[in-house]
């Protein structure tokens, strides 16, 4: 393995714990395996949808790590992949954030009146601005790597 990416492979590895936990904790608030005030609701919501995704996204990250291990250099296409869906659910989030905004603000429309952001700030959200912070830190070290052959 490639000097480079130690430093992806630990990342992979924190980013697979933060997903995991906090989708699995979604996940059984949302099917009342857990108290729904074990953690803020606003911090992390009984969803269960969203915290599948963060599940699946915890996994690939996972793979990352495990391929880093065996010294496979399709680590890093697992740790690509996993912060692309980062990124793209965090900006689905961040746009049905908006969207709730408006709604809220410019459209007034009912059952909006005491809408928050922190109401629409999941998990998804700030992990995927989170994933954007370290992407942008990185970025050099996200580079492809020639593995020679075609």
């Amino acid at each position: 393995m490639e000097k480079n990416h130690n430093g992806l492979k630990y990342i992979s590895l924190l980013w697979g714990i933060l997903y995991m936990a906090a989708g699995l904790v979604q996940v059984a608030k949302g099917v009342g395996l857990l108290p729904a005030s074990l953690v803020s609701s606003s911090l992390l919501p009984a969803e269960l949808a969203g915290g599948l995704v963060l599940v699946v996204i915890g996994a690939v990250f996972f793979v990352a790590t495990f391929e880093f291990s065996k010294d496979s250099f399709e680590g890093s296409a697992y740790a690509y992949v996993g912060i692309l869906l980062c990124l793209v659910f965090g900006t689905l989030y961040f746009l049905s954030m908006v969207a709730d905004l408006i709604n809220a603000y410019i459209l007034a429309m009912e059952g909006y009146e005491k809408w928050t952001f922190v109401d629409s700030f999941k998990p998804a959200l700030y992990l995927g601005i989170l994933s954007g912070v370290v992407y942008a830190v990185w970025k050099n070290r996200f580079k492809p790597v020639n593995q020679g052959g075609f």
